[in-house]
């Protein structure tokens, strides 16, 4: 096991997220972040190992104590009114980073047909949280729109009444956290299922600090696309999900479909059999070509 460094991760992402916190053993760094309290938008948590770590459909799940890549990110968006592709976003961040990897819909992330990584994103009350100043070159962007730069905030030449409006000050809906885990030096033994993987056993580099500092990096650009809607995002995904055009057993909270998946919708819905689903486990059937 290699500890995390975690002062070269928060050099590197000091332009990108507010806080990086670590914890070396937690219950569940998502139900950290949903319960914490003064807690800020961009604050990510780090851990070494989660002893109930949560995933789809109520599963949990745990892995020997550093042997994973382990975190969440706390968000306050204004809007969930597209929460049903952030999930999608959060697995391209990890296909970014990890080259051959794909997205078995909606965000499980594999190698060969093998799970590399869960996602779970999650959302309820604000609560005590509240927005900081973003990070993002979008934000630039913005700030660009309202005819004041970075030099002139920095000079505290315009007031915050400016700031607000060139940043945007609506109040956030939710409190949403992103949470994953990603396999890196689990052994055969470890696996939590027989179709799971890591980047041990596929002969892959296992430095989780630049592993943790790329994922992150990629997730910061997709969130700030999923916030957007920006086009690329939904044309990035199914140019890496296995399930595009596969011959599929769905288990949805109402019953099992069977069907061909003919596509994935604007609201990351997957199409099967012609008709869209929201939720559910997908089952490839035949291997793909």
């Amino acid at each position: 096991m290699t500890a995390l460094d975690l002062e070269r991760i928060r050099t590197a992402l000091a332009d990108d997220f507010t806080t990086i916190d670590f914890v070396e053993k937690t219950g569940s760094t998502n139900t950290d972040l949903m319960q914490a309290t003064n807690v800020a938008d961009g604050t990510v948590l780090l851990a070494d190992e989660q002893l109930s770590g949560k995933g789809r459909l109520g599963r949990t799940w745990t892995a020997p104590a550093g042997s994973q890549v382990i975190f969440s990110v706390l968000l306050l968006p204004e809007s969930l009114e597209h929460l049903g592709t952030l999930p999608l976003a959060a697995g391209l961040a990890v296909t970014d980073s990890i080259e051959g990897t794909v997205l078995k819909w909606p965000n499980d992330v594999h190698i060969d047909g093998n799970k590399l990584c869960g996602i779970l994103a999650e959302a309820g009350p604000v609560g005590q949280a509240f927005k900081a100043a973003p990070k993002t070159e979008l934000t630039k962007v913005e700030v660009g729109k309202a005819e004041v730069n970075k030099a002139e905030v920095n000079k505290a030449e315009v007031n915050k009444a400016e700031v607000n409006k060139a940043v945007g000050s609506a109040a956030p809906s939710a409190r949403v956290v992103v949470g994953m885990g990603i396999n890196v030096t689990l052994t055969r033994e470890d696996l939590p299922i027989e179709k799971a993987t890591s980047l041990a056993l596929e002969g892959r580099d296992t430095d989780r600090t630049e592993l943790t500092i790329t994922v992150l990096k990629n997730l910061r650009r997709r969130i700030a696309q999923w916030e957007n809607q920006a086009p690329p995002l939904l044309r990035d995904y199914r140019a890496v999900c296995s399930s595009l055009g596969q011959e599929v057993r769905l288990e949805t909270p109402s019953g099992d479909v069977t069907g061909h998946v003919d596509g994935i919708g604007e609201d990351g819905r997957i199409m099967v059999a012609g008709e869209y689903y929201s939720a559910g486990d997908v089952t490839h059937l035949r291997p793909q070509q």
